[in-house]
């Protein structure tokens, strides 16, 4: 879709998502919220106090996430209209230098090129936890399209810089998508199929990781406070908690 906001004046912390508004078929901004950002929209005698309202007045998408502490952010938030979706906890950990790896469960490799539409349809039909799908406001069809969408890009080379697959008889069962962060791995998306959740796929693909990627000094995750398997699992394998936010959505469709 175009994107039908100039941007010329518009304040910095508005970041447009133009990924995402041509799948949801409005414009999506994620916006940054910080204590200068509140303030300098409450001024009365800014510009900048009428963009936001500004964009909430047409149809639109925009998500924001707040540290769990920052309770005048939150009020702010809330007063502007955004709806709470999800807590998102993130994990991290150090990479054991000489961890063993022994895939008994699966076979787990790095993606090749034609494992793409398999893995599409593994992301579109295994997540019930995300954001999108915590949201109410978004169809679930959008919800698992967003989903398949954001695991296609690694193929297309614009999201992720590597990717594993987990195989139960020549079948994608599960993949894991990887953003590098200088010196840290960052676990973007991760997923496994319904049919083989708690098989241990999941902790084969993380300690495939550990063992072929340990020259990278940590690895962080972040998953939903909904999310109880997954918390339990990363605990299970050695990561801890290191930081939580609430993240907020606002919608206008028409």
């Amino acid at each position: 879709m175009a994107h039908n906001d100039s941007m010329n004046g518009m304040h910095k912390n508005f970041v447009y998502d133009q990924w995402l508004s041509q799948i949801v078929d409005r414009d999506a901004y994620r916006l940054i919220i910080n204590d200068n950002f509140t303030r300098e929209v409450s001024d009365l005698k800014s510009a900048d106090c009428f963009q936001l309202p500004q964009l909430q007045s047409r149809p639109i998408f925009i998500y924001t996430k707040v540290p769990i502490l920052s309770t005048n952010l939150i009020k702010f938030i809330a007063k502007m209209g955004f709806n709470l979706v999800d807590t998102n906890i993130v994990f991290d950990k150090p990479l054991l230098i000489n961890r063993e790896f022994t895939n008994n469960k699966c076979l787990v490799r790095f993606a090749l090129p034609e494992d793409e539409v398999h893995v599409a349809e593994l992301a579109r039909n295994n997540f019930i936890y995300s954001r999108f799908h915590l949201d109410d406001d978004i169809p679930l069809f959008l919800a698992n399209k967003i989903k398949a969408e954001w695991a296609r890009n690694y193929f297309a080379g614009l999201r992720g810089d590597k990717m594993i697959v987990a195989l139960v008889d020549d079948v994608i069962v599960g993949f894991l998508l990887l953003l590098e962060s200088s010196a840290d791995l960052i676990i973007d998306l991760i997923a496994v199929d319904n049919n083989y959740q708690r098989k241990g796929i999941a902790s084969d693909m993380i300690a495939y990781v550990e063992y072929h990627l340990n020259f990278f000094s940590s690895i962080e995750v972040g998953t939903q406070l909904a999310n109880i398997p997954s918390i339990r699992l990363y605990e299970k394998i050695g990561f801890r908690v290191c930081t939580a936010n609430y993240v907020f959505h606002y919608h206008k469709t028409c």
